[in-house]
């Protein structure tokens, strides 16, 4: 269906024969379209340089300039538009000629004048779907634009180098970071800007899937293959054929798959579930994982050998803990995403909310914050300065200031080096008991590197209450 009327639409009809102009533009008018007419080639050259139409029928063999100059004239002035041939049967082979040339379709005399109306309609059908699948790709690859990986930390613009290093590549990319720090964004990024963006980009969480279902989602099967499976089902390998393949959380892949993924990697076939025969792929892959995958390879959870076929291209994700300097810019990113869907003026962050934005850890980094965020434009009314009340997540956090509030120098004195080693005990401990034990996220917390954050357990005796 078309968005705009048939009113709207102006069709130039060609043909030197009188009653044959008469009869398609009575049909095309009494559809409710803009019709004229010319009698020559000459004629309708002179008119298409004058107006763009939308639909031009013409016969092929015409004076002046046939319908295949027409037809060059016509794509050459205003590329979208519809061509549709009419020929005699003499002359189909030259019509198909013409279709090759950039016609939309051809019609055989004599013809039914409702099936030429409905080529009509067809066409431009067509045309309204191209273009809104143009514009579709055109938002998709806007949306995934570089620009759009925020954050000018030195950080992320290690990360802005990188996909702009391996996006027109085709090697394997292995993108590691904590949840929520962007891994799909930069996947997407990634494919948006390459080669294969006009083709699809197929995304799979492997700790979402059970892992007895998730090979029959990555590879599919044939029919018969199990109970249940009544009819053929294509895998996530198949649809993303010329495509893009990001398998996110793969670490999390039980060891028997990841046998049949690294067949797949080095061989670029593989096998439904119940087939016999081989289904070669043209995909790229690009995957993602939450957690240290050489460490999972010396424990014996991750296949070396897939590990160092999948980790071609690293690209390492820092925590937004680690790149404050990054908060603010997102912040504004955020602002004027939510305001812009929930139809408000764009918002403000005071200062003092900045500054606890900045001050927070956020355990679930860039997605914890763009939650945040879109809360406070939600619940703020009509304010559009947003206070540190709007965010509840930052709004009781303790600062620097408050941790030293109770700390007191009496009249006897105090020994320095003591107070010092006890403040840094009990930092240390409370760090372990908000991370649950975790040493490397404790020592995030303290930004500290995990090698002196487990340098000075030892020292303090108390390494061993701590395991990996």
């Amino acid at each position: 269906m078309r968005r705009s009327g048939p009113e709207d639409v102006k069709i130039l009809v060609v043909d030197d024969e009188d009653y044959m102009r008469e009869i398609v533009r009575q049909a095309l008018e009494g559809a409710g379209f803009q019709v004229e007419e010319a009698a020559t080639g000459g004629a309708a050259l002179e008119m298409m340089r004058r107006y763009p139409y939308d639909v031009i029928v013409t016969d092929l063999r015409l004076p002046g300039a046939n319908g295949e100059k027409l037809l060059q004239e016509a794509l050459t002035i205003f590329p979208e538009t519809i061509v549709i041939i009419m020929t005699g049967y003499g002359n189909i082979q030259t019509a198909v000629d013409a279709i090759r040339q950039g016609a939309y379709d051809y019609l055989p005399k004599p013809f039914q004048l409702d099936e030429m109306v409905m080529r009509v309609e067809k066409g431009l059908q067509d045309r309204r779907l191209k273009s809104e699948n143009s514009l579709l790709r055109s938002e998709l690859q806007e949306k995934f634009q570089f620009a759009n990986l925020i954050g000018n930390s030195p950080g992320m613009q290690q990360v802005y180098r990188m996909v702009t290093m391996v996006a027109q590549k085709t090697s394997t990319i292995l993108i590691s970071g904590e949840t929520g720090t962007g891994k799909e964004v930069v996947a997407r990024a990634i494919h948006y800007n390459g080669p294969r963006k006009d083709h699809p980009l197929v995304c799979v969480n492997c700790a979402a899937i059970p892992a007895n279902l998730l090979e029959d989602e990555l590879f599919g099967h044939v029919k018969g293959a199990f109970t249940g499976a009544h009819q053929h089902r294509i895998g996530r390998f198949e649809q993303a054929n010329r495509g893009t393949l990001f398998m996110d959380e793969i670490g999390s892949m039980p060891l028997d798959l990841q046998v049949k993924l690294l067949r797949v990697l080095q061989e670029r076939e593989f096998q439904k579930l119940g087939g016999t025969t081989s289904v070669k792929v043209d995909v790229r892959i690009i995957v993602a994982t939450n957690e240290d995958l050489m460490e999972k390879v010396r424990s014996g959870g991750f296949r070396e050998d897939l590990y160092y076929r999948l980790n071609v291209i690293p690209i390492q994700i820092l925590p937004l803990r680690q790149r404050r300097e990054d908060v603010p810019p997102l912040v504004s990113h955020f602002l004027k995403k939510f305001c812009a869907e929930q139809q408000v003026p764009i918002k403000r962050v005071s200062h003092d909310a900045i500054k606890h934005l900045v001050g927070f850890e956020w355990p679930g980094n860039v997605r914890q914050l763009e939650n945040a965020v879109e809360m406070a434009v939600a619940l703020s009314g009509d304010r559009e300065l947003l206070e540190v009340t709007d965010f509840p997540v930052v709004a009781h956090m303790p600062g620097e200031d408050e941790v030293f509030r109770n700390i007191a120098i009496p009249e006897e004195g105090v020994n320095f080096n003591t107070l010092i080693s006890e403040l840094e005990r009990r930092l240390i401990l409370q760090s372990l008991q908000v991370t649950g034990g975790n040493k490397k996220r404790a020592a995030s917390l303290l930004q500290l590197k995990r090698t002196t954050f487990v340098e000075k357990l030892k020292r303090m005796g108390t390494e061993s209450d701590f395991p990996d």
